[in-house]
């Protein structure tokens, strides 16, 4: 589901229920000298809404929302219907220092966790990198 494409814009399907963080993730993403398309929900049920017709190559998820939190929304992806999103590979972005992910093995590929507040002008480098290391142990 990965584009191999070098000219086709990464395709991130981002999911955070702050208005302002979606803002600023889209902004940075926007402004990055790497192609992004970005696709922001304000919901895991509208990511879910979303999941097929965007057709991410990766998904940037905030941990803590209401309602579906990042960890239970990545479950929910993987058992998406026809395998849709079992390969898709995960981004966690959350305003906690010390990260902890109970068993790993229902939600990977899980490729890293991008601590709140990011650097804007790194965001887009974090993402690529992430993806890149992904696609090289394919």
């Amino acid at each position: 589901m990965v584009s191999t494409d070098s000219t086709s814009p990464i395709r991130v399907l981002h999911v955070d229920d702050d208005h302002v963080m979606r803002l600023m993730t889209k902004t940075a993403l926007a402004r990055s000298p790497i192609s992004f398309e970005v696709e922001s929900c304000a919901s895991g049920k509208e990511l879910l809404e979303k999941f097929e017709e965007f057709s991410p190559d990766i998904l940037l998820i905030d941990m803590l929302m209401p309602i579906l939190d990042g960890i239970t929304l990545t479950r929910k992806i993987r058992l998406l219907p026809n395998d849709l999103g079992k390969a898709v590979p995960v981004v966690f972005i959350t305003g906690k220092d010390n990260v902890l992910i109970d068993d790993r093995s229902s939600i990977e590929p899980i490729l890293g966790v991008i601590v709140k507040p990011f650097s804007p002008t790194q965001l887009g480098q974090d993402l690529y990198s992430f993806l890149e290391s992904f696609r090289e142990n394919q």
